[in-house]
């Protein structure tokens, strides 16, 4: 068998990481810039990040979500109090795909609604209506593209507000910053009008960090530059430095019902530790 050939690929097999540089199999040095779209957080084998993992897995691996799991407990606590959201609640799940999935699915949960409202250069995901929201027709099957989803332009406020005046939009999902849009950055003013007219019209705001989070502009979520509160904060990549998680974080405005969102490996023991690890290093490195 061989690989589903998906993947333009440079002729390069990294096979070692250490801080912020990585070697190839022919012993060659490379400076990461890359990091994995965002993913390495803290550097390639960082020791207590090591340490935290290597400690875990040694113990328990994984184990259902149908016990308590208080590390799951602790990252909720951890990322509450480094993010400046106590008040909201997390779920935990393994991809960004899957978290702007969650959220899109609680949003419609919450008003019934089922259009959504992205933006010009989008990217949210490639499964089911992450990818439909994503502004790549490339990427998006037949199956996927069910007419959902309205693509506006980046901060422009009229277009915005005009389109969500109809009152049938369920959710406006928009990047903290835009990565493979080209580094677009939503203005102060169109992110605080977007609040507002989420507000008047029941539209819920989903703020996808996945990429702009976890310190990489400066702030924890680059949204804090703007001076709002989304609805709904979605994260992964430099939440596990490389290992698959993601979360959901929740306003005290949805309450949760069981059975409403599941996952099988989401929040599992390790990938809880290397969350903690993590969040451990930002702040003692004052990261």
């Amino acid at each position: 068998m061989k690989l589903f050939d998906v993947y333009p690929l440079y002729n390069i097999n990294i096979v070692k990481g250490n801080g912020c540089k990585v070697w190839d199999e022919n012993g060659t040095e490379y400076l990461d810039l890359y990091g994995g779209h965002a993913v390495i957080s803290i550097g390639h084998a960082h020791p207590h990040y090591v340490e935290m993992i290597s400690n875990q897995v040694a113990n328990l691996g994984f184990y259902s979500n149908s016990v308590i799991n208080k590390l799951q407990q602790q990252v909720a606590e951890r990322l509450g109090k480094i993010s400046g959201y106590e008040d909201y609640t997390l779920f935990l799940i393994n991809s960004g795909a899957e978290a702007n999935e969650n959220a899109l699915k609680l949003a419609s949960f919450y008003n019934g609604r089922t259009k959504v409202v992205s933006f010009n250069k989008a990217f949210h995901g490639r499964t089911s209506l992450a990818v439909e929201a994503t502004n790549n027709p490339s990427i998006i099957a037949p199956i996927n593209n069910n007419g959902h989803v309205t693509y506006l332009p980046l901060n422009d406020v009229e277009a915005m507000k005009q389109e969500l005046s109809k009152g049938d939009t369920c959710a406006v999902i928009i990047e903290g910053i835009q990565g493979v849009g080209g580094i677009k950055i939503p203005a102060t003013e169109f992110m605080q009008e977007l609040r507002k007219a989420c507000t008047q019209t029941g539209t819920i705001l989903i703020l996808d960090e996945i990429q702009s989070g976890y310190g990489r502009s400066g702030k924890f979520f680059a949204h804090q530059y703007n001076d709002i509160r989304p609805d709904i904060i979605t994260v992964a990549k430099g939440i596990g430095n490389g290992f698959p998680m993601a979360g959901v974080l929740i306003s005290p405005m949805f309450k949760p019902v069981y059975g409403q969102l599941g996952t099988t490996f989401g929040g599992n023991h390790l990938a809880c530790s290397a969350a903690l690890a993590v969040m451990d290093v930002i702040e003692q490195e004052n990261l």
